[in-house]
């Protein structure tokens, strides 16, 4: 035996060039791959192995020399690899030569048979092209989900700041603090290297504002404005075209802009320096400190502008500890522990908090030292929230994650039942080849490589097919889920992760068939007397049993979404949302033109009423809230926040909101300390007679309550109606206008034309009430749509594995309905017998899927108010149509088996 250590194997090369490159390498430590040269001998034949170890070991020193040690290297492993071919194996058992020299033969024979059987091999790779792509496609969303937040350096020391309150059978977490936080964070705790507040709720010029450069009069319509400390810019770790991180935002007035707005607004120049005025207020211009590349889609801070809040101490809240404005981001020291701020942070609010809280009036410091504390959020976890934080920013979804993860596995799962119930199906017919195989010398472990070969294959051609579904629908899919997600070519772990997944996913779908089709007796099979055996029919059955209950929840599930759904569209609110036109953008005029404006749109004889408020009945726009008390109970009762809007002796007649007791706002001075309250703030008071009543707000201002309003919802109804108080005031952005129904059209033109008249430079902008309302509940509609997508998804894949259980026993019990057709049996007869069986499994998964299906829903709703009733007919629908799908996909195959020619089966009898 010739040995092949490399010391020996080596000694064969006479080159005395080569030699002197080998000393002066080893003196350097430098070394062929061991793991390569293992693979190698492993496979390689021994009477080829010194030579090819000589070879090889003369090239890696020579390029190592000649270039580096790493192409050297690669080098070696591409001729490892390249030596793979059936010559340069080793010739040892009969066995081992099938495994690993008749790989190409085994190809080339499903290829045939793939060819062979064009139409239930169509059906057997879209079926799993359908699962690998839902898969796929979760997967992309998936992952764009967990991506956020999750691209700065130093990565574990961001985090947001939240209240924590944890009182008996309470518990809740909450982001707004006070602005004089600050300075006591940067001068009592050390660990805090940066601190930063925001403010992202609708205040000053926070979220949409007409913009223009002051050398122009034009305005242009934007969103994404928010106030931010300049430390944010560093903190977030936002990267600058132009300007410095730490000098852009701290003089009063600046603003950072994006590189795409200042291309927009500045193309081709450095726009720091440079001036841009914001709803037409020319004496307050805003000074560009600096431009930001635009900020990622898998960040949770999204805008294009964010304005100081150096100098900005005009505020509610701002210098004073009443009001809890303002959100905090900070960076800590490195390797310093969260657990230990959150302590320190505690005793802060003791030592420092507690005496501006008591000198500011608040009276329920007693029960705040007691149960409050403090929180910090990792920056990664602020998007998905799974903490549950109350803030006034969007967020993804934690639930929605875990959900569509398990849908994406239940749909893989299926598909793989479906694969193997498709690969057994036609199992006489493959019975036979593998008896033909075994007589002429087949061994069953080349069977089994033949059918895992032939499971790879399909598995490949079903990953490339659900790669073309995925590349189509994706736009389609991006639309519905409001991403913009795409395939990721480019990455280098995406191609070497699918042919992986083809590899482990077809060794899995096909090994029971492999194992299955490999142990059939020569004798019988090659006779065609295979028979299914009661175990194997059991499991078979069980497949099928699984893939429809999976399919009946889902089918439920959307059920529940869509009547959810509907039951929000069409809920009585407590106000009419339909011919209500806002009109957007009123901070660019002045507060005189507003009310010509509002005069001229009351002469318009298609304009019914209009008001002048910036508080609308749908979620998205201005809010506030402020802490009441009875008069007189301040220092008594804890008192609660309600939410407070200012509103003109206009704004319930637009609305065509109800009183319930006293009366409505005049817009006189008489009323400028009246408050009208709604039903749910009368019951927090417990006033039995509220007309009258006096209270008292935390700025201690008093009011006398002068009506009641109906309840009515104002923010999602996923919410309850929570208390109100309506002062009297006017808006300074919105002007809504109830017009006349059965003249939409000239009352949009009329109202533009008043517009224009008083604002020729800035187009008009105008939403409708019910469109607003609607956009509440996106993620509603959102999440009902992909819910019935990957419901019809679902049916489609367990049809398919229906059909071909269908397929698989109608072939084994040919032969039984051709004598039954003989001895008089009727079409029908034959459909109904062999129809039974199928309904059975199918009314099994119903039984299965109720129950499951029940507490899913449930588990659904429970988050949400004012939910519908879960009730049977809901359920039974979702069992009619399970039971009428599966009965389609039932008869086809029953039908065509009643209506064969017996001849054709019996001919061998």
């Amino acid at each position: 035996m010739v040995s092949l250590y490399k010391e020996e194997a080596t000694t064969v090369i006479t080159t005395p060039q080569w030699r002197l490159i080998k000393m002066k390498n080893s003196k350097r430590h430098i070394a062929p791959p061991r793991l390569a040269e293992k693979l190698l001998l492993w496979f390689l034949k021994d009477e080829l192995a010194e030579e090819v170890l000589g070879d090889l070991d003369e090239k890696f020193y020579s390029t190592a020399e000649k270039h580096s040690t790493r192409k050297a290297k690669r080098n070696y492993w591409f001729q490892v690899i390249n030596y793979m071919r059936p010559f340069a194996f080793k010739a040892t058992k009969t066995q081992r030569i099938t495994t690993n020299l008749m790989i190409g033969h085994f190809f080339k024979l499903s290829w045939r048979t793939l060819q062979r059987n064009k139409i239930f091999s169509s059906i057997k790779i879209t079926g799993f092209a359908i699962g690998i792509a839902a898969c796929i496609l979760i997967s992309l969303f998936i992952g764009h989900e967990l991506t956020y937040d999750r691209h700065y350096q130093n990565q574990d020391q961001i985090f947001r700041i939240a209240n924590q309150y944890a009182g008996t059978g309470d518990f809740g977490r909450w982001t707004n603090m006070q602005g004089p936080f600050k300075p006591i964070l940067e001068d009592y705790i050390p660990e805090i290297e940066l601190v930063a507040r925001t403010v992202f709720w609708k205040w000053g010029d926070v979220g949409e504002n007409h913009i223009r450069r002051s050398d122009t009069n034009a305005n242009i319509f934007e969103s994404g404005f928010f106030y931010a400390d300049p430390e944010l810019l560093e903190i977030l770790e936002i990267p600058m075209v132009y300007g410095n991180a730490k000098t852009a935002l701290t003089e009063p007035n600046s603003i950072v802009i994006s590189k795409s707005k200042a291309d927009k607004f500045f193309p081709g120049i450095n726009p720091v320096g440079q001036q841009l005025i914001l709803n037409d207020r020319a004496t307050q211009p805003y000074t560009i400190g600096g431009v930001m590349e635009d900020l990622p889609n898998t960040m949770h801070l999204q805008g294009d502008f964010i304005l100081t809040l150096k100098g900005r101490e005009s505020g509610p809240g701002s210098t004073g500890w009443c009001c809890s404005n303002y959100t905090f981001y900070i960076r800590t020291k490195p390797e310093t522990q969260k657990r230990a701020i959150e302590q320190k942070l505690v005793k802060v609010r003791d030592t420092y908090v507690m005496d501006k809280l008591s000198e500011a009036g608040v009276t329920d410091l007693e029960d705040m030292q007691k149960y409050r504390s403090y929180y910090l959020q990792p920056i990664a976890n602020v998007y998905l929230n799974p903490e549950d934080i109350e803030d006034y920013q969007q967020h993804g979804s934690i639930e929605l994650v875990w959900i569509f993860g398990a849908i994406a596995l239940v749909i893989l799962l299926l598909a793989c039942l479906n694969f193997i119930n498709l690969s057994t199906a036609k199992l006489i017919n493959r019975s036979k080849e593998v008896g033909l195989r075994k007589v002429v010398g087949s061994f069953r472990s080349g069977l089994i490589w033949q059918f895992l070969v032939e499971s790879v294959l399909y598995c490949f051609l079903a990953v490339l097919l659900g790669l073309v579904f995925v590349t189509l629908a994706l736009p389609t899919f991006n639309f519905i889920a409001e991403k913009s997600l795409t395939i990721p070519w480019a990455s280098p772990w995406f191609i070497p992760l699918l042919l992986l997944s083809v590899l482990v996913v077809g060794l899995i779908s096909g090994i029971y068939p492999a194992l299955y089709l490999s142990k059939f007796s020569p004798t019988e099979a090659l006779k065609g007397k295979t028979r299914l055996s009661r175990k194997a029919s059991f499991v078979r059955g069980g497949m099928v049993v699984f893939q429809f209950t999976a399919t009946v929840i889902l089918i439920i599930c959307t059920l529940v979404l869509h009547q959810q759904f509907n039951h929000y569209m069409n809920q009585s609110l407590g106000y009419d949302k339909e011919q209500v036109i806002n009109i957007l953008g009123l901070e660019s005029l002045e507060p005189q033109k507003r009310d010509v404006l509002k005069e001229e749109l009351l002469r318009l004889p298609t304009v019914e009423s209009a008001t002048l408020g910036d508080y609308l009945p749908v979620s998205g726009g201005r809010t506030s809230n402020a802490g009441y008390w009875l008069d007189g109970r301040k220092s008594i009762d804890p008192g609660f926040e309600a939410a407070t809007w200012l509103v003109d002796e206009d704004y319930l007649q637009t609305m065509s909101m109800r009183l319930v007791e006293g009366r409505n706002l005049t817009g006189q001075s008489l009323d400028s300390a009246s408050i009208i309250i709604n039903q749910s703030m009368q019951k927090y008071l417990q006033l039995e007679q509220p007309i009258g009543a006096r209270l008292i707000d935390m700025f201690d201002n008093k009011y006398a309550v002068i009506g009641v309003v109906e309840d009515f919802y104002f923010e999602s109804l996923t919410g309850n109606i929570g208390p109100l108080a309506m002062l009297q005031g006017k808006g300074s952005s919105t002007l809504s206008v109830k017009v006349n129904t059965d003249q939409l059209s000239e009352a949009v033109a009329g109202v533009s034309s008043v517009w224009a008249s008083l604002k020729p430079h800035q187009p008009i902008r105008y939403t409708f009430l019910d469109d607003r309302f609607e956009r509440m509940y996106d993620d509603l509609l959102r999440a009902k749509t992909i819910f019935i997508i990957f419901s019809v998804l679902s049916v489609t894949v367990a049809c398919l594995g229906l059909f071909a259980l269908s397929a698989f026993t109608i072939e084994q019990r040919g032969k039984e309905i051709s004598v039954r057709k003989v001895l008089g049996a009727s079409v029908s007869r034959i459909f109904r017998l062999l129809a039974t069986d199928f309904i059975r499994l199918v009314l099994i998964s119903i039984v299965i899927a109720i129950p499951i299906g029940w507490y899913l829903a449930q588990g659904i709703l429970q988050d949400m108010a004012n939910t519908i009733r879960l009730s049977w007919p809901l359920f039974g629908l979702a069992a009619i149509i399970a039971f009428a799908v599966a009965l389609f996909t039932i008869s086809f195959e029953a039908i065509k088996a009643a209506l064969v020619n017996p001849a054709e089966r019996l001919r061998s009898e």
